[in-house]
């Protein structure tokens, strides 16, 4: 009996989600240059850190919304986007109720989200009843986690994207997590694209370049 009350106890201590969202969520912005489309090909992750909690990212963009597109110029690379995402302030889900895996999901066809089945599942270190940040992250699925995007292309980084963080809160086992589609209106569609550097920021690369080659003459 004790060891059954302990295990109840435990389960009631921990924090319960559940990963969905609605259509048109998450878009490719990586297959065709310049375009943006709904697809089976993007792999979108869910991070977590307590309330209130803004992700890093952000100071780039706040998110990576539709109109962004391969073709899109922002004054960040895809490598600053993934240091700023894995700089260890947010945690990678892990799903306490499928051996702590990674909570990833692949988008459907219409660009939605449904891990797990849908099902709520416990997301590892959350307490039940309580409110956290969450925000998600997206990239090209060819890469099957977010570290493997990040160090694809010789660490120049895969095709990133990301949401605006939101507050989610959890229950015990025997609740019924919020949807988080009833949330997603809150920060809108986002893509995973490769930003390229401002003009400004090649030339001053192309003048680096050029100096270098100046310098070994010199030699």
């Amino acid at each position: 009996m004790v060891a059954v009350s302990l295990a109840a106890t435990s389960a009631f201590g921990q924090g319960y989600v559940q990963f969905t969202t609605g259509k048109s969520q998450a878009y490719d912005g990586f297959t065709t240059a310049g375009a943006s489309a709904l697809s089976t090909k993007v792999d979108v992750a869910l991070f977590w850190a307590p309330s209130g909690t803004t992700p890093a990212v952000a100071s780039l963009l706040t998110s990576t919304p539709t109109t962004g597109n391969s073709t899109t110029v922002e004054p960040y690379t895809a490598a600053q986007a993934w240091t700023a995402i894995l700089n260890g302030q947010f945690t990678l889900g892990q799903n306490g109720s499928s051996g702590n895996s990674s909570v990833i999901a692949t988008t459907a066809a219409n660009g939605g989200l449904s891990y797990f089945g849908g099902s709520g599942f416990n997301l590892v270190g959350t307490a039940s009843s309580t409110a956290y940040s969450i925000y998600f992250v997206s990239w090209d699925s060819t890469y099957a986690t977010p570290a493997a995007a990040a160090a694809a292309n010789g660490g120049a980084g895969a095709a990133v994207g990301w949401s605006q963080a939101f507050t989610y809160t959890t229950v015990n086992n025997l609740g019924q997590p919020s949807a988080m589609s009833s949330l997603t209106p809150g920060f809108g569609t986002f893509i995973p694209f490769a930003p390229t550097p401002e003009p400004a920021t090649l030339a001053l690369a192309g003048l680096g370049g050029a100096s270098l080659l100046l310098f070994r003459r010199k030699k």
